[in-house]
């Protein structure tokens, strides 16, 4: 970690506050209502998360946590970190269709000459040679067209190559075939970032967040590009949910999101910002000694 950072890190240290937020009660209510149904679906999920939503919001003694539910975005949030928690509350009860998706479309091809150009491709990337690997995945995609991990592979290809629109190209193929790809979504956010498009990349990183709640990058890709827009208090909601998912995994980018998280309030600090800095992560549980 850079040095400059570190002195900010000495001034605070995150940690999550222990009290029982309105998301945890939340949660906890909709683990009550999934217990009940026989046969979880998306649908029956969300009317689990979002019945007692209000009436918990609503009876908060904190104003500024009733003052949430009176915007989108606000919403949004509150939707987002009650799914963490209950994903992880009550994991069985969670609808497992997006990781049955993942199964089927990042797995092999059914097609053998398609999924034998697959693995050439694949050993071109490890080589670093990925115009050949380019043509393999071609040869790949012209026997099995909806060969979702050829067209990533593509693009990524292609982003090694700094060619960012082909690479754009295929990663929307390949979200034309699977929406909710977090391969994909996660790879053209980053390739709009290097375009400097920042308002698409954000675009993304939200279908991501919608999609994958619990994966971090997508709030950090998010954070990453507001920051790059000048827009802190946005970028610091989004690395601050990435820096809490990252430290409950116990991931090594934790550094990365403390490392972020430095460089905002530096910025926010030399526009006399600090109060409105410990005013966000106070709405984000995290505590600042």
């Amino acid at each position: 970690m850079k040095k400059k950072f570190i002195l900010f890190l000495a001034f605070a240290s995150f940690s999550i506050l222990h009290a029982q937020t309105s998301e945890e009660k939340i949660a906890a209510k909709a683990c009550e209502c999934l217990q009940k149904s026989s046969n979880i679906t998306n649908d029956v999920f969300r009317d689990c998360l979002t019945g007692n939503m209000g009436e918990v919001i609503l009876t908060d003694k904190d104003p500024k946590v009733r003052e949430s539910i009176n915007t989108v975005e606000g919403i949004q949030t509150i939707i987002l970190r009650t799914t963490e928690i209950i994903t992880k509350k009550c994991p069985s009860l969670v609808p497992a269709l997006i990781e049955n998706k993942e199964d089927i479309f990042y797995g092999k091809s059914k097609n053998k000459s398609a999924q034998n150009f697959y693995k050439i491709g694949q050993d071109f990337m490890d080589q670093k040679n990925f115009k050949s690997a380019i043509e393999s995945f071609q040869l790949a995609l012209k026997e099995d067209p909806k060969f979702v991990l050829a067209l990533d592979d593509m693009g990524v290809s292609y982003r090694q190559l700094d060619d960012y629109d082909n690479a754009i190209k295929y990663y929307k193929k390949s979200l034309e075939i699977y929406p909710e790809g977090n391969f994909a979504l996660m790879n053209i956010g980053v390739a709009y970032t290097f375009k400097s498009d920042y308002k698409t990349a954000i675009s993304y990183y939200q279908k991501l967040i919608e999609y994958h709640p619990n994966n971090a990058e997508g709030y950090f890709g998010a954070g990453k590009n507001y920051f790059m827009m000048k827009d802190d208090e946005k970028a610091l909601d989004n690395i601050f949910m990435a820096h809490r998912i990252y430290t409950n995994e116990k991931s090594e980018y934790v550094k990365d999101s403390e490392q972020f998280i430095g460089a905002i309030y530096q910025r926010m600090k030399s526009e006399k910002k600090e109060d409105l800095f410990k005013k966000i992560a106070e709405k984000n549980n995290i505590n600042i000694d």
